[in-house]
């Protein structure tokens, strides 16, 4: 049996859930689902902010007037450092060559 990949995924978190899924069997673990889901939904939140700051300049101005990264480009660099450490939490043996 496969685990059913949950609601509320977008785009970007079904596909790494069903890339992970295809390659690994998690069912009989239901923390690294959990592990799994956070992942996914990180990797939406990832998507959003690049979006978003796709749309946005590369600077803006300060609190105090001066010239600092753009808050989603910020964020979307935090928010793949967390993405790579949930990752990593999920503790996958690389797969075995045939």
């Amino acid at each position: 049996m496969t685990a059913r990949m949950p609601r509320g995924l977008g785009y970007q978190g079904q596909k790494l859930w069903r890339e992970v899924i295809a390659e690994y069997d998690l069912d009989s673990e239901p923390a690294k689902l959990r592990i799994l889901f956070d992942a996914c939904k990180t990797a939406d939140a990832v998507d959003e902010l690049d979006k978003a700051a796709a749309k946005s300049p590369l600077t803006v101005r300060g609190s105090a007037g001066q010239e600092v990264i753009h808050p989603a480009r910020s964020e979307a660099r935090f928010t793949r450092g967390l993405l790579a450490q949930l990752l990593a939490r999920l503790n996958f043996a690389p797969p075995e060559e045939c």
